[in-house]
C-alpha cells in the first residue's frame, strides 16, 4: 500500500559523519529569522500532503527515510490514501512514494512522550543543491539554555496559493527546567525525551502545520536536526515556547530500526547554560497566557472524554 510521498529542500558534505553529503546547505547564503527561506536553503524539508493539502513536515535523514513526528503518522494512517510528501520550491519539486511508517513503540498520544516516528521512501532519492539529507544530534549531545536553533515550516501560511513560501525563524532553546515551571501551569509534563524552543515573550516560534518539521543548529559547516516539532499552547505565545522532541535520545532505535542504516549523528555540545539544577523562577504570566492555559486545561479534559478528537496542542 502506497502511504505518501515526498518534495524536500538543500545540504553539503560533512566529514563528521558516515555520509557523504549530511547537514550541508551550500544555497543557504543569506539567513533572515521569521522571514521567507529562499529555495534551497534548507534541503532536508520536506512536506507530507493528504489529497493537495498540507499536513506535517519532515527531515531527511538519508536517501531513503525521513523522520516526522508520530502525532502526524497516526492521523496519516487514519485518512484515505492519496497522501504523499513533497518539496516545495517551483522548479526543483520533487516528490517520492512513501512505503513504510514506523511510530515509536513508546509514543504515548497523551503526554506527546516519544513524538517521533520514520517514514521509508519507495525509492532512494537523488541529492541535489535542493534536496539533501541532514546530520542528526547524536546521543551525548547537549543543547541547553540559550542555545541558538532554527525552525522551519510552513504553519498558518500553508492556506495560501500552492506551492506555499517556506517559513525559517531562529529562537533560543529554552532550558527544560524553565519549560517545565511554565508548561505546569497548564498541567502538562516536560519529559527529557523533549525540547523546547521560543521567545518567552512571545512572536517567534514553530505553528500549526509545522509538526514534525525540523529544529536544527549548526555545528561548523553542517546543519544538525535536535528536534522534530511535537507540541505547544498556541502559536508564538507568551511564556509557552515550543515543544519538540529531542532527537539525540533516539541515536539507538533509528540504527537499530532503519536500513540501510547510513545516517549522520554528530555531537553537537552546546555553549549554553545548563539548567537542570535550578530551582523554579517565579511564573508571572501574562492574562492571554493564563486564558490559553486555562483553556487547554478544559479542552484536555473534553479531550479525556472524547479520545478521538485531535489533541489541540498538537501543531497540525
Amino acid at each position: 500500500q502506497k502511504f505518501a510521498s515526498l518534495f524536500m529542500f538543500s545540504s553539503l558534505p560533512a566529514h563528521l559523519s558516515p555520509l557523504p553529503v549530511c547537514g550541508q546547505a551550500p544555497l543557504n547564503t543569506k539567513i533572515v529569522g521569521g522571514e521567507d527561506a529562499p529555495p534551497g536553503s534548507w534541503p532536508w524539508q520536506a512536506s507530507l500532503k493528504q489529497n493537495g493539502s498540507h499536513i506535517c513536515g519532515g527531515s531527511l535523514i538519508n536517501s531513503i527515510w525521513v523522520v516526522t513526528a508520530a502525532h502526524c503518522i497516526g492521523r496519516f494512517l487514519h485518512t484515505p490514501i492519496n497522501s504523499k510528501i513533497y518539496n516545495l520550491h517551483g522548479k526543483h519539486a520533487s516528490g517520492s512514494v512513501v512505503s513504510r511508517v514506523i511510530v515509536h513503540p513508546l509514543y504515548d498520544s497523551q503526554t506527546h512522550d516519544n513524538d517521533i516516528a520514520l517514514m521509508q521512501l519507495s525509492a532512494t532519492v537523488t541529492f541535489t543543491d535542493y534536496v539533501q539529507p541532514v546530520c542528526l544530534a547524536a546521543s551525548n549531545s547537549t543543547i541547553y539554555n540559550g542555545t541558538e536553533i532554527w525552525v522551519t515550516g510552513w504553519g498558518d501560511i500553508i492556506s495560501l496559493p500552492s506551492p506555499g513560501i517556506l517559513q525559517e525563524v531562529q529562537i533560543p532553546i529554552v532550558g527544560n527546567r524553565i519549560c517545565s515551571c511554565l508548561y505546569g501551569t497548564a498541567n502538562i509534563n516536560i519529559t527529557n525525551n523533549m525540547l523546547c524552543a521560543g521567545l518567552l515573550q512571545g512572536g517567534k516560534d514553530s505553528c500549526q502545520g509545522d509538526s514534525g518539521g525540523p529544529l536544527v543548529t549548526q555545528l561548523g559547516s553542517a546543519w544538525v536536526l535536535a528536534g522534530v516539532v511535537s507540541f505547544g499552547i498556541g502559536c508564538a505565545e507568551p511564556d509557552f515556547p515550543g515543544v519538540y522532541t529531542r532527537v539525540s535520545n533516539y541515536q539507538n532505535w533509528i540504527i537499530s530500526t532503519i536500513t540501510p542504516n547510513n545516517t549522520g549523528f554528530v555531537t553537537f555540545t552546546s555553549s549554553g547554560k545548563d539548567d537542570s539544577n535550578s530551582t523554579c523562577p517565579e511564573i508571572g504570566l501574562s492574562s492571554s497566557s493564563m486564558t490559553r492555559a486555562s483553556n487547554f486545561l478544559l479542552l484536555s479534559l473534553l479531550l479525556s472524554l472524547a479520545p478521538s478528537l485531535l489533541h489541540p496542542c498538537l501543531k497540525l
